[in-house]
């Protein structure tokens, strides 16, 4: 056992000494003891250094995120209780509720005379809410307990069932090479449909991941806490082992693209939404991925559920949702002091400046140039549903502080399926802002939408940018989507955007001033400015990319079947004609 072990369960400042010890080990050129004492089974120092460095650096940021994850509010015994733990966590939300309309009515006790509809909306949303969510808890229970929602197929045998596999790995690998390629100053890039369908396969293998050995890592590194001078560093060994056991469904499914992958982050949560990266160390992209909703999980829809919404300028701009708000960052400024700043976000973001200044290293030392000649390595950011949301605020993070990633690497587009709306006007016009802050710098987030999907429309707000001026700060349905919008469509309709998605062009196509008869709906959150955009050219398709892949698909309303990930395959696949007259250009880009 070592002393660095003994002053501190600070797994970082443990990993830093230690990389400075084996420097200076090293340097003594006495490597070949080293390696004898591993041999013979010595209980030397050196022996237990050289076991702590079995654990790569690209993952010991994990292992620092898991070291600050809240603890959770069950004890062990009772985490398995059935109805007990998601009881326990529909409790707390009820209490956050009940506090929400006390506090309103304490510091705005006239806003039942001087915003009647927004006090009135208030007091029926947040009720309703609770009630909807204490008998999906009930139905939630009930469908995990049938196995309705299982498929215990990988994601590609499963979605070889809609595309054949040949072609669907062609695509796949298309996308994964658009990743590589240099932002250049003479063309702009746009849309590129292999390239959502790739980043679209990893946001859904982002599910695969083991939650129970996770939680079994977290459980091993808070006895450590607790008696650390009966510990070694083997059994940070044994963590480090579980978390990549952990991760092996989703390696496995990588493995043919020479792809890699890491938990960054447990987003202040266990069991539920978490952040990984992708990258290749034969190529030049980083991939930020956020796990989004799993349908069974009880505590992910509670924090959807969660639509208050909290100041974020600490570390973004205007107010955000919450509950999506709260993963990322700290809640106010007294725990942003507390913590140091130190939140997921802040560990996301360095840990792929880390990755990035070791890929563009190795490229320039592999092509023997210098490294002002060597490009910056492309970060990339996605997510489904929940992870949707979460990957729009991490993006827009990155764009209000672009020099946070550091000077090996570049922010690219951010592409993300099925996000709700995640905050207020004042967020929205701020993220757009810095979107366009230079023709110069295109980054755009694509938000990826599939038809009739619900959750792009929730929490219910106005979604109308023409409604902007008028919307009120504290208004509860004061919520607005970012990003460009692209809905794809099940019936081969050509899809719609706001922007043309079928040429280079930048400008938005809708220019019309005013509300039309039918976007007066959006005042009460039933509009989406697409509605009526829906376009009247359709293209034949196989009836195959129609397949129900699980089992309890069939049952399910149009609205919530199309939140799916492989209905958001079948539609961006049904639309694959209208994108076939594209444009090459040189890297092998198609502009569409």
């Amino acid at each position: 056992m070592t002393l660095e072990f003994l002053e501190k369960i600070d797994t970082e400042k443990i990993f830093t000494k230690k990389d400075k010890h084996k420097a200076d080990i090293l340097s003594s050129n006495d490597k070949t003891s080293v390696v004898e004492d591993k041999d013979n089974n010595s209980e030397s120092s050196n022996d237990v250094l050289i076991q702590i460095f079995d654990i790569s650096k690209v993952d010991r940021p994990h292992i620092v995120d898991l070291c600050s994850t809240k603890k959770s509010v069950l004890p062990k015994a009772l985490e398995n209780v059935p109805l007990i733990s998601p009881s326990i966590n529909y409790l707390s939300f009820f209490i956050q509720v009940l506090q929400h309309l006390i506090l309103t009515i304490i510091f705005d006790w006239t806003a039942i005379i001087t915003h009647p509809v927004n006090f009135l909306l208030t007091f029926v949303f947040f009720p309703t809410s609770a009630i909807i969510l204490f008998f999906l808890e009930i139905i939630l229970r009930f469908i995990s307990f049938l196995n309705l929602d299982s498929n215990n197929e990988t994601v590609l045998q499963s979605w070889s069932k809609l595309i054949p596999l040949t072609e669907l790995l062609a695509n796949l690998r298309s996308g994964m090479e658009s990743l590589d390629q240099h932002p250049t100053s003479d063309i702009h890039k746009g849309f590129n449909l292999d390239r959502t369908q790739f980043l679209l396969f990893l946001s859904t293998i982002m599910y695969e991941r083991n939650e129970k050995q996770v939680i079994k890592a977290y459980r091993m590194i808070s006895k450590m806490k607790k008696d650390i001078n009966n510990k070694s560093d083997e059994d940070l060994q044994n963590v480090y082992k579980i978390l990549k056991e952990s991760e092996k469904n989703i390696r496995d499914q990588i493995k043919d693209f020479d792809l890699q992958f890491t938990s960054l982050s447990e987003l202040n949560t266990l069991g539920g939404p978490y952040v990984g990266m992708f990258w290749s160390e034969e190529r030049n992209f980083i991939t930020i991925a956020c796990k989004g909703t799993t349908p069974t999980n009880f505590s992910e829809w509670l924090t959807n559920a969660s639509f208050q919404r909290t100041d974020a300028r600490a570390f973004l701009f205007g107010e955000v949702h919450q509950g999506f708000y709260s993963q990322l960052f700290p809640i106010n400024d007294y725990e942003s002091a507390k913590l140091d700043r130190n939140c997921p976000a802040t560990r996301i973001i360095k840990a792929v400046n880390q990755k990035s200044e070791e890929i563009r290293n190795k490229n320039m030392e592999k092509n023997n140039i210098k490294l002002k000649d060597t490009p910056l390595v492309n970060i990339y950011v996605t997510g489904h549903s929940l992870g949707g949301a979460l990957a729009n605020l991490l993006y827009g993070r990155l764009l209000k502080y672009p020099r946070c990633l550091g000077e090996h690497c570049i922010l690219r587009d951010g592409t993300t399926f099925a996000s709700p709306s995640i905050g207020d006007s004042d967020f929205a016009a701020e993220f757009s802002s810095l979107c366009n802050r230079s023709i110069e710098e295109y980054k755009t987030l694509w938000r990826i939408v599939c038809d009739s999907d619900i959750v792009p429309r929730v929490p219910i707000g106005h979604n109308n940018p023409k409604l902007r001026r008028y919307t009120q700060k504290i208004h509860i349905m004061n919520y607005f989507h970012v990003g460009d919008e692209i809905r794809f469509y099940q019936d081969g309709t050509k899809p719609s955007s706001m922007r043309d998605i079928f040429s280079d062009n930048k400008e938005l196509l809708f220019l019309e001033h005013g509300l039309g008869w039918n976007e007066w709906k959006s005042l009460f959150g039933l509009y989406d400015p697409l509605d009526d955009k829906k376009h009247h050219i359709k293209s034949s398709f196989d009836p195959r990319y129609n397949t129900s892949l699980i089992p309890i698909e069939r049952l399910l309303l149009p609205f919530i079947r199309n939140h799916m990930t492989h209905r958001y395959l079948a539609a961006l696949e049904k639309s694959r004609k209208f994108f076939n007259n594209n444009i090459v250009v040189k890297g092998g880009d198609n502009i569409v």
